[in-house]
């Protein structure tokens, strides 16, 4: 189903901390939270957050996307969601603080980022501040690595299908996610997936 492909031009982070290639389409977002935030003065919204959207596709006739579920003692305690979270300022661009939510959340490096996947959520924190979130697609090594929570963030993860997003049940796991949005967003990752494999 998805693969990085041949026909797509890749471009390499050449960042320090994470090793990955990106797509032309997610160029904009190899530059620090401060310099994207510098270049749209005319945003409403001062915070950034990524999400990362993982697609195991070794089963090729049905794809599945990782998702976790938020630890009772958190904020949407039980919540399902992808990976992801705030840009820091110490993120070398807003691709990083994606690969470096991955890693902290799921234990997994990003091999390959694409996107941005569907529209940014628009969020307000109950301290006031108005966060933007872009949601990319995000290629891993599920051949060299296994899924690691962090236990104090999320308590177990799933590998959904299409169909189970849609229904919102992955086998008697009931998906309730964070917003409606995210599984707006999660929906649109797969149909970005089958749009790259068919150019």
């Amino acid at each position: 189903m998805f693969s990085v492909g041949s026909l797509v031009p890749k471009l390499t982070n050449n960042m320090s901390n994470f090793q990955f290639e990106y797509e032309p389409s997610a160029e904009d977002f190899c530059v620090s939270k401060q310099a994207y935030l510098a270049a749209h003065p005319e945003a409403q919204f001062g915070y950034l957050a990524t999400s990362a959207l993982v697609l195991d596709t070794s089963i090729v006739s049905e794809p599945r996307i990782l998702l976790l579920q938020r630890a009772a003692s958190d904020d949407d305690p039980n919540m399902w969601e992808p990976p992801g979270g705030a840009c820091d300022d110490g993120d070398e661009s807003v691709l990083s603080a994606a690969a470096r939510e991955l890693r902290e959340e799921a234990g997994l490096e990003a091999k390959w980022i694409g996107g941005p996947v569907g529209e940014p959520h628009f969020f307000t924190l109950d301290d006031g501040k108005r966060v933007c979130q872009f949601n990319f697609l995000v290629k891993v090594d599920l051949s060299s690595q296994d899924v690691k929570l962090s236990p104090n963030e999320h308590q177990r993860f799933v590998w959904a299908s299409e169909s189970d997003v849609r229904e919102r049940k992955a086998g008697d796991i009931e998906l309730d996610f964070t917003r409606d949005e995210v599984q707006q967003t999660v929906l649109a990752a797969f149909q970005y997936a089958k749009d790259k494999n068919q150019r």
